[in-house]
Order: structure tokens, then sequence, then C-alpha cells
């Protein structure tokens, strides 16, 4: 079943992707490109529906205990596969970091150092989804028109440890490092890398998924 849903996830993102990078799409924030995604997998998914007892759903703003301080966490999208009488859930993180405000296009965001870190607490929190009770594999989706998390050097000690950039490989164990009001501890468990950026149009894009599921 994780290769079916693997399947739809990968053929709505690739859609989605187009969608934005082409101006069809216009996620000005994380919650609109929550929206927009989980109606794109929504349009798509019961197309591979093919048992009477069968459905595919996406689920928005789901709340979770996990192993992990604090322990509530809300997941930004969760697919729900049901056959017969078992159901899978499969946890989505997104993350959209737009270069400018959305009611000003001359005003930058900033706080990339914040994104990233949330980057990575965003994939210490799929792994952690894994391990609850009927869940699967975990999928972290990203999209930015900010090059700095992709290109930029990130060589201060703080931003280092949490970068994003696209040569970075081998992110596994412990990243610590005390940041603005964040806790400035994340434990992974599997190995990541950020090689797979990929740059449609004016935005980049990539998608993880945690590679440490029991």
């Amino acid at each position: 079943m994780d290769e079916l849903i693997r399947k739809i996830i990968d053929i709505s993102w690739t859609s989605y992707k187009n969608k934005v990078a082409s101006g069809l799409f216009t996620p000005e924030n994380e919650k609109m490109m929550q929206l927009q995604f989980a109606q794109t997998f929504q349009t798509i998914s019961p197309l591979f529906e093919y048992n009477r007892n069968e459905s595919i759903k996406i689920l928005l703003e789901q709340a979770v205990n996990i192993d992990r301080e604090p322990k509530k966490r809300i997941i930004d999208l969760v697919i729900s596969h049901s056959l017969d009488s078992t159901v899978t859930y499969y946890p989505i993180e997104l993350k959209c970091f737009r270069k400018h405000t959305r009611d000003n296009l001359n005003n930058l965001r900033g706080a990339q150092n914040l994104g990233m870190y949330d980057y990575w607490v965003d994939i210490e929190n799929i792994e952690q989804y894994s391990k609850i009770a009927n869940y699967g594999f975990g999928t972290h989706l990203v999209l930015t028109d900010d090059e700095y998390y992709v290109t930029g050097k990130h060589q201060g000690d703080q931003v280092k440890v949490y970068s994003t950039n696209k040569n970075k490989i081998n992110v596994t164990g412990l990243l610590e490092h005390k940041i603005a009001n964040r806790q400035g501890k994340i434990e992974l468990t599997g190995n990541y890398s950020m090689t797979t950026w990929e740059k449609i149009g004016d935005y980049y894009f990539i998608r993880q998924e945690n590679n440490n599921a029991t």
C-alpha cells in the first residue's frame, strides 16, 4: 500500500509544482499551500480507488501526540487510506518560504535562519509521526522563491547547523544550537540530503521522506 500512496503523492506534487511555477497557483503562505495541495491530491486520489470498500482521503490539521516536548503536534495534512476495516495514515508536513511579504512585494520576509530550523523540526516530526500506531511513512514538501535557502553559503555557527543548502548531505543525529526562541535541539534517526532541490521557473522545490519508518 505504501507504494500506491507514494505514487499518488508523486503525481500530485508534480502537478502542484508545475502549477506554482506557471503561476496557476500562487501560494503566498503555508496555509494557502496546504489548501492548494490538498485540493490537488483529492482531485487525483479517487482515480486509484480500486475496491468498493476502499477510500483515499486527505485530512487537514490532525492532532497527535509524539515523544517530544511539546507532545501535542498538529500535522499539516494526513492521507487516510482505508480498505475494508484497515485504516492507515500517512502524514505530510509542508513549508512555504516566500521571499517577500504578502502585503508588500517590496518587503523581504527575512528570518531564514528560523525557517531552516523549522525545516529540520518538520523532518523530526515526520519521523515521530511514523512511530504512531497505524501511521505509515511521512513526507515533507517544501517550496521557496528565496534562493538563500538553496544556494546561501550559511557560514555562521548557527546557520551551519540548520543549513538547507543544496550541497548539504548526511544530515543525521543531533542538531543543536541556540536559535531565537526555539528549543534549538533536533534529533534525527534517519539520514538526509539536500541535493534534490529542483528549480522550476522562479521556484525551488524539494520533497523528503522519512527514512526510518518502523
